[in-house]
């Protein structure tokens, strides 16, 4: 299989460094261990009612809406950073702060104290504490999910849920793990990635319907979510929910193609190829839909033509880029000419072409989830193809999007693009700033941006609704998210009683260093 490992220029490898991880320690107000607090020493005019300078050089100014940090680093993002509540403060009412013996600072607040400083670590390390976390308290029948706490701070108690997209998350991150031992040879990363492409070839066990998998499922004394529609295995008390979205039929056959290709067990190749075949059969069989329990397509599984030219107008350029992803996995696993041949026949009925037309058909705002859906599927597409028009086309296609997504440096967007276009001039650094500043504490916190005078607001909204910025806040200053949120938001809601898993920076990260963009590690 021609995996692509394109061939990297000197400008466009990033060769790895140990870098400053930004760290905090959350102590009461009368923690002892904590030094004398010092007297205010405000300056002359008046602008923050205490600062100080740190070992390091770097000068800390804190006021009534939390802490800055002022210093002159080596990539220009990084010269000012905030520091608030709720995620480093337990208040944003600083009443005192001091440096500590190296870079960092220790800060009183009416409500709490926090030690705020920087430790060194390197990517590698950083990826292992995220990883550290899935089996302890991010798993739920090998689906790699949020933790739900019961008490804030507290990470001994941890409650799951099911998602809709349980089959998608898991699959992102079983992809990172299989990128992982790829580079690393790790056996840990071998496991991990197994067990969670495992849980992700399970939903397609608990139907009993050959080619069609569940969207999640819960067992007997599991919460059961008050919505969707959900069926009872017979037999067993598995019960599992349909309506599967198309979302979910992207994730799995994302990991049908990259665990077939990475993982060393012949009989879970085996079974990936067996059920890829069924799955691609199912659509191709129904007429390009997903056809539910109800004998009707599920919402989002349409791929169908008359749905393209319908009520899916919108979702045209996707949803083409989908079906001849999914057919092009197929024909490759289960080398059956039958969808090789079903491959060129949407080629030939202009589902290449539909690809190109996201610009002229794409809703009004922006929608996130669609640009991870969207390069989630060029990836096979462009690993597979070697056809130099069709590459074009793809080419082409996947260009449409990145006129938006290349201002997010999302790091996972960026590398997929440039697997499909080499040449163009990326901003690989904003990428490493965006893994460098993802925070390792990934509760979700609701940070409040709304007062900042330093950040340009957007008159329109988001597509929920919400307000946005113009400005690109760094990961660390904003509202942990999976990479199908808006990081324009205001991200001024969240639970800091859930926490995302590291699939944001483990994923990239490990595909960044398997395609020689992450060097030196």
């Amino acid at each position: 299989m021609p995996m692509l490992k394109p061939k990297v220029s000197a400008k466009d490898e990033i060769v790895l460094k140990p870098f400053l991880q930004k760290m905090v320690e959350r102590f009461p107000a009368d923690y002892a261990g904590a030094p004398e607090k010092p007297a205010a020493s405000p300056l002359p005019n008046g602008s923050a009612s205490n600062w100080c300078r740190a070992a390091d050089g770097a000068v800390w100014l804190a006021n009534d809406r939390g802490v800055v940090r002022l210093a002159d680093e080596s990539y220009f993002r990084d010269n000012v950073q905030y520091f608030n509540a709720p995620r480093y403060l337990a208040s944003d009412a600083v009443t005192a702060i001091c440096p500590d013996e190296s870079n960092g600072v220790w800060v009183w607040t009416d409500a709490g104290i926090s030690h705020l400083f920087y430790q060194e670590m390197t990517m590698a390390e950083k990826a292992a504490v995220y990883d550290e976390r899935v089996p302890l308290r991010q798993t739920r029948h090998g689906f790699v999910t949020d933790a739900i706490f019961s008490k804030e701070g507290d990470f001994s108690v941890v409650t799951h849920e099911s998602s809709d997209n349980d089959g998608l998350w898991t699959a992102m991150y079983a992809a990172g793990a299989c990128y992982e031992y790829a580079v690393t040879g790790s056996e840990s990363a071998l496991k991990r990635a197994t067990e969670a492409t495992e849980a992700v070839l399970s939903l397609v066990d608990v139907t009993d319907i050959p080619g069609y998998f569940a969207r999640s499922f819960v067992t007997a004394g599991e919460k059961l979510p008050d919505d969707g529609f959900w069926i009872t295995k017979e037999g067993t008390d598995v019960i599992w929910k349909s309506d599967t979205s198309s979302d979910e039929v992207v994730g799995n056959f994302l990991i049908y193609l990259l665990a077939h290709e990475f993982l060393p067990d012949e009989a879970l190749k085996a079974k990936i190829r067996r059920i890829a075949g069924e799955v691609a059969g199912y659509i191709v069989d129904h007429d390009y839909y997903f056809i539910d329990v109800t004998g009707r397509p599920t919402l989002w599984g349409n791929w169908n033509l008359d749905y393209i030219n319908g009520r899916g107008y919108e979702d045209t350029a996707l949803n083409a880029a989908e079906l001849l992803s999914h057919i092009k996995v197929a024909a490759y696993l289960t080398g059956d000419p039958r969808f090789e041949a079903e491959y060129q026949k949407l080629v030939q009925l202009g589902y290449v072409d539909l690809c190109c037309e996201y610009l002229s058909r794409k809703e009004p705002t922006i929608n996130y989830s669609d640009e991870e859906l969207c390069y989630l599927t060029y990836l096979p597409l462009i690993l597979l193809e070697t056809d130099p028009a069709l590459r074009a086309k793809y080419k082409e296609g996947m260009g449409q999007w990145w006129q938006n997504i290349q201002r997010e440096l999302n790091p996972l967007w960026t590398y997929i693009y440039k697997l499909i276009d080499p040449e163009l001039d990326y901003d690989m650094e904003g990428c490493l700033w965006t893994l460098r500043r993802l925070p390792l504490d990934l509760r979700k916190f609701a940070p409040n941006n709304a007062h900042r005078d330093d950040l340009a607001f957007d008159d329109s909204i988001d597509r929920h609704g919400y307000h946005q910025m113009v400005t690109l806040l760094a990961p660390d200053e904003r509202r942990v998210m999976k990479w199908n949120g808006n990081p324009f938001g205001l991200g001024d809601w969240g639970n800091p009683l859930e926490e995302e898993p590291g699939t944001i920076f483990t994923f990239p990260y490990w595909l960044g260093r398997y395609y020689g963009f992450l060097k030196g590690e």
